[in-house]
């Protein structure tokens, strides 16, 4: 239910027929930033004109369709009960670390899991690749480069998932592999809102385990298809299904 409600809220806005304003586009670019923890003014304004270019949309329907994506990744990482305590401050959990639980074994190489995580008190999750059963790929957040790491020295909250993706083994083994040998030593991109840039020399989390599956896979695990491909993306794509609930 909650993404039949966010899908069809984010479509709703998008399907608005009159423009925003320019006044409206500066607030909301503000907004956006607020969403985006790290990320600059200006380096988000680079994103919308390069986003401007390739689309042909106005500067203000790019920044209102950014917006909104944000939010409604916000708002579903902020469901699950470990993000309520964290948007409190009495838990805080950032990227892979800070949960309670072990992340522990995958059932096949190339799943991928999905955890809450807030940043700033943003919640946006977490996502990462398993390039074997027991070990993972992620980019763990800002001032941190992209890395391998055990699974069992991940600890993540409550609500985290584990998923397959819906193509062949052979396509599974591939994305985790390509993750492992290219996606491991990039810098962090604190830009969710325009992250959608396989060959990217920074890599934020969901951005990573996109790619790695747009590469070697020739899939897109973002649900929305939107700008930015957030980590509540890849949960809700029709292509992953969850095997396992971390409770």
């Amino acid at each position: 239910m909650l993404k039949t409600v966010l899908v069809a809220g984010l479509a709703a806005g998008l399907a608005v027929g009159v423009a925003p304003s320019a006044e409206a586009a500066t607030n909301d670019l503000a907004a956006l930033v607020r969403y985006s923890p790290g990320a600059t003014t200006t380096s988000l304004d680079r994103a919308v004109h390069t986003a401007m270019k390739s689309t042909g949309k106005s500067r203000a329907t790019v920044i209102a369709q950014a917006l909104a994506e944000a939010r409604a990744s916000a708002a579903e990482a902020r469901a699950t009960p470990v993000n309520a305590k964290a948007a409190t401050g009495t838990v805080t959990i950032l990227s892979s670390g800070g949960g309670t639980r072990t992340l522990g074994s995958a059932t096949a190489k190339g799943d991928v899991f999905v955890s809450p995580a807030s940043t700033l008190f943003i919640q946006h999750g977490h996502t990462g690749i398993y390039y074997a059963l027991t070990a993972i790929v992620e980019a763990p957040g800002s001032g941190q480069k992209s890395r391998s790491i055990s699974a069992s020295s991940v600890t993540v909250g409550t609500g985290t998932v584990k998923q397959h993706v819906a193509v062949t083994q052979t396509k599974r083994d591939a994305a985790g592999a390509y993750a492992y040998s290219n996606l491991r030593g990039k810098e962090y991109n604190t830009n969710f809102a325009f992250n959608r840039d396989a060959y990217g020399t920074k890599m934020n989390c969901s951005q990573l385990v996109w790619a790695a599956y747009t590469i070697k896979a020739g899939i897109d695990l973002d649900s929305n298809g939107g700008f930015g491909v957030y980590p509540y993306n890849i949960k809700d794509s029709s292509l992953t299904s969850t095997y396992s609930t971390l409770s």
